[in-house]
């Protein structure tokens, strides 16, 4: 009789080395360096370790002898920075070598012509032992402005964010005799993110004791995918139709692939873009079809506040990003018998209606019209109240007869209100996961199905003694 023994190691270890050195004359010229040397037990070999440096410097102008600090500009500081940062954050610990697990569904064996099956393993991830290290370089220069004694502060920062070796999934390297195995994680290849974050700022307190501030930020960023270890890499497939994001260097990371609808035929059914001109329409005519990347996100904080009570709230949203609504395969469409419908089917294709938004009704999915198609992207543009608070602080004169050195009580709401078109439950899009809980990188934007982001009243006291 055979013996089996079963083994596993789900420990992982980092260790690190680094130092820095910190540099500052007069208060106006700032240097900073740091050198770290990183080693990782997800790795093997000469992978196993790598460098990461990095070097900022500032200069505050405004304590230069020339400068006149009684004019409109109290402070102006230059700083720019240079850095590397490595990554090997990876659900599973040993992504190097090939896991086996035991299967009572796939692996069951019989030995010496024995009726008895005995369960045996079976390979469940597959291993790259020539993984290593993925690094992000980044290059920052901006400045700072202090302007009518500080009550007006703006900050102007460029940055470009270069991530090589970039660690993903690929699931083009899973054998079909490998069954249910999670696919590689390999060095996928290299991702750029050029762009800019600007904030402004302003704090004004009245003779009154009325005082106030407001503060709003952008940021903008074009994402690219400038290498690759193959033509493309496609998304998650755990969809009908297929996958429905492509990676492909010239376009953004996880931009949404698929046909674009022109339009309906004389039968109701919709039809396509022939993007090859060859008058047939097949898979070679899908095309881009929208990014999940925003073409800026922004933040605004408001703050109040009048002898003993105060306001503040905080405000958050993205602009021009794309979301992949692949609920409406189910809502939309005749996927399930009897299911339910969302009332855009109410606005489906007849001879009458040849304007709508939906094709004809039906008992069956036509034409591919559930396959990855640009019916499915939306806007996913949103402005949401994140967080609104109210307070009031007890006077001093309640204050030193209960011997308290402060009491407040609040009021808090949180995601109170969302301002967007988006057609789906929630424009915050929740990431996919892969089957061993990893974050895809390669299916970002996309709507799986989400419960309603929870709108949450509190009512609290702080007391300080």
């Amino acid at each position: 009789t055979p013996n089996f023994g079963y083994a596993s190691d789900d420990s992982n270890s980092l260790y690190s080395v680094f130092g820095s050195v910190n540099y500052s004359f007069q208060s106006k010229y700032l240097l900073s360096a740091t050198l770290r040397r990183d080693t990782s037990s997800r790795f093997i070999g000469d992978n196993k370790s790598d460098t990461f440096p990095s070097l900022s410097a500032g200069w505050v102008i405004s304590e230069e002898d020339f400068f006149n600090n009684d004019g409109v500009v109290n402070r102006l500081k230059l700083k720019g920075s240079w850095g590397q940062l490595g990554n090997q954050t990876i659900p599973g610990n040993n992504p190097t070598r090939n896991i086996s697990s035991l299967s009572l569904s796939q692996a069951n064996y019989a030995f010496n012509g024995d009726d008895a099956l005995t369960t045996g393993a079976i390979l469940s991830s597959v291993g790259n032992p020539d993984l290593k290290w993925e690094t992000s370089t980044s290059v920052n220069a901006g400045f700072e402005l202090g302007l009518f004694d500080n009550a007006l502060n703006f900050s102007f920062e460029y940055f470009k964010l270069t991530t090589n070796d970039l660690i993903s999934q690929d699931n083009s390297l899973i054998s079909t005799t490998a069954i249910d195995a999670s696919a590689p994680f390999v060095n996928l290849g290299s991702v750029e993110n050029t762009g800019f974050d600007v904030s402004l700022g302003y704090q004004k307190q009245t003779e009154s004791g009325f005082s106030y501030g407001i503060e709003g930020n952008i940021s903008s960023y074009d994402n690219e995918v400038t290498e690759l270890v193959s033509a493309f890499q496609s998304g998650s497939s755990a969809f009908r139709g297929g996958a429905v994001t492509r990676t492909q260097v010239g376009q953004p990371i996880s931009s949404f692939f698929g046909r674009e609808v022109t339009g309906f035929d004389d039968e109701g059914r919709f039809t396509y873009r022939d993007v090859d001109g060859n008058g047939t329409i097949n898979d070679d005519d899908r095309t881009f079809i929208g990014s999940p990347h925003p073409d800026f996100t922004y933040g605004l904080n408001l703050n109040f506040a009048y002898k003993n009570f105060d306001v503040s709230a905080f405000f958050q949203g993205s602009q021009g990003n794309d979301i992949y609504n692949y609920t409406k395969v189910f809502t939309d469409f005749p996927t399930f018998f009897n299911g339910n419908r969302s009332t855009r089917v109410l606005d489906s294709w007849t001879p009458d209606n040849t304007d709508a938004t939906l094709p004809a009704l039906g008992n069956a999915i036509v034409n591919n019209e559930a396959d990855p198609n640009s019916y499915f992207v939306e806007d996913g543009s949103y402005l949401r109240l994140k967080n609104l608070q109210i307070g009031y602080n007890l006077p001093e004169s309640i204050l030193e007869k209960t011997g308290m050195k402060g009491v407040r009580f609040y009021v808090q709401a949180s995601n109170l209100f969302t301002i967007t078109g988006y057609n789906g439950v929630d424009p915050e899009v929740q990431p996919i996961f892969n089957s061993d809980g990893s974050t895809d990188n390669l299916t970002v934007g996309v709507d799986f199905g989400s419960y309603p982001i929870a709108r949450i009243f509190t009512l609290g006291t702080n007391l300080k003694f």
